[in-house]
């Protein structure tokens, strides 16, 4: 019920934002940015990770770093666990050196950590994988059978050869998707199933939603199979082309081509065109952008496709905004995605409520309940570093005036609209929910600052105890 409660918030929140559905000039303003050259970037329901210099970073939602140390390896972000991947040693098997992998995976709720080692030759790092809980990752052998390994936080869940030379993987659900050349080996329950395809029209972009899988070929040609079944196929129009020679085969490629699936619909990103599909292969709507599409990505909610000059927004409603990035590297994770352009890093979530801390989560569905808030709320700590005010223990400065609160019973917030958003804090819980009933009831355009007292001393928060501070 929480993800259809966000889904149906993220979706009223685009269309109160731009009424217009094509509106593509409207452009989206970033929680927050960063001046910092990105070698890597991931982010997931809470925290964001970016590597830059050889450092590790992990900030909040709000952009608060919460830690930092040298960069391994590898690193991901997985459900409130950062897993990082470091090299440790070289050890000699039956004269051959295999290189010891020291794998941890720290939960950043609680700080509890689980660590464990690997024993791996040749370790492909651009191919691992984040799918769900787990990673995958290959022992990569260039003439014999390479070998994958699926972790998850207790170890090694699976492991098993490869019969094709691996340049993708994708993890979804329980099933793995390995590509090779012409075929697409299925790992599901221990199970392998090999999908082939002509030796000189393989795939060029693919995709996975539940069993179904989608393929953009070499030639253009868009298919969506389940298992080895072809479901449907079209041949799709594209203006930018290049010679595809092949022993058995010479046609004409499409140089700007990637497909997605945005929940159970299909993206795809040819030339500078979004057309999107439903399952029974029908042109639900496309769009035309100002150039072509370089890059594509989507979460189950949420899609950015990247030109060279700008990002574009996507929801299963249409194109909703954009901005002028020149965007190098991006990573979604349902409503939230950052983006690293080669000197800056943006922060994009359209959750209904941003907060940071259970209480102030808390506080939003005590208040709210199901109802959806016409603007994005910055709530509590969240917010505390956006709005004009100054905060210790029990004061806010503000104007430059020091307001003090007092536990349970008198409180001072502030209710700062920006760009779209609308940012409420107090210095304690008490003002930061008292501030958002009064903005709920009222709905205040301009910056607010409220004082609640317990006048009956009944311990809750009632809207005729809060005032307006002139």
């Amino acid at each position: 019920m929480k993800e259809i409660f966000r889904l149906i918030s993220f979706l009223i929140l685009v269309f109160s934002l731009f009424s217009e559905v094509l509106a593509v000039d409207e452009t989206i303003h970033p929680l927050w940015s960063l001046k910092i050259q990105a070698e890597h970037v991931d982010v997931s329901e809470d925290f964001v990770v970016i590597v830059s210099n050889d450092t590790l970073y992990v900030f909040d939602k709000a952009g608060n770093i919460i830690l930092k140390k040298p960069a391994p390896l590898w690193v991901g972000i997985l459900k409130g666990h950062l897993v990082i991947i470091e090299e440790n040693s070289t050890e000699i098997v039956n004269g051959i050196g295999v290189k010891v992998f020291h794998v941890l995976w720290v939960n950043l709720r609680d700080n509890s950590s689980k660590s464990y080692t690997l024993r791996i030759k040749d370790l492909a790092w651009w191919l691992i994988t984040k799918g769900g809980e787990r990673i995958a990752l290959v022992d990569l052998e260039p003439i014999g059978y390479s070998k994958l390994y699926v972790l998850e936080r207790d170890g090694v869940s699976f492991s098993t050869n490869l019969s094709v030379y691996p340049s993708k993987i994708l993890m979804r659900s329980d099933s793995i998707y390995v590509k090779g050349v012409n075929v697409i080996q299925k790992f599901v329950d221990g199970k392998k199933l090999n999908l082939k395809f002509p030796v000189c029209n393989y795939p060029k972009s693919f995709d996975v939603h539940e069993n179904f899988l989608v393929i953009l070929l070499m030639n253009g040609s868009l298919r969506l199979m389940e298992n080895t079944k072809v479901l449907w196929a079209r041949d799709l129009e594209f203006r930018e082309g290049k010679i595809h020679e092949c022993l058995y085969d010479t046609h004409i490629s499409p140089v700007y081509a990637k497909v997605r699936f945005l929940g159970d619909d299909i993206l795809v990103g040819i030339d500078d065109r979004i057309e999107v599909y439903s399952l029974d292969g029908t042109l639900v709507r496309n769009f035309t952008l100002e150039e072509n599409v370089t890059d594509l990505e989507a979460s189950n909610r949420l899609a950015v496709a990247i030109t060279p000059s700008r990002i574009y927004f996507i929801s299963k409603s249409g194109l909703f905004g954009s901005r002028n990035i020149k965007a190098r590297r991006v990573a979604l994770y349902g409503l939230n995605t950052i983006i690293a352009s080669p000197q800056k890093v943006y922060f994009f979530t359209f959750e209904p409520f941003v907060t940071v801390t259970d209480v102030d989560e808390n506080i939003a569905g005590e208040v709210f309940s199901n109802e959806v808030p016409e603007f994005q709320i910055i709530l509590g700590k969240a917010a505390a570093k956006f709005v004009n005010a100054s905060f210790t223990r029990d004061t806010m400065g503000f104007n430059g005036v020091t307001y003090r609160s007092i536990w349970k019973k008198e409180d001072y917030c502030l209710i700062q609209p920006k760009n779209g958003r609308v940012f409420i804090v107090g210095t304690h819980r008490y003002g930061t929910k008292a501030c958002l009933l009064y903005y709920k009831e009222k709905k205040p355009k301009t910056l607010t600052l409220l004082n609640w007292k317990d006048l009956n001393e009944n311990g809750r928060i009632e809207i005729w105890e809060i005032k307006v501070v002139e």
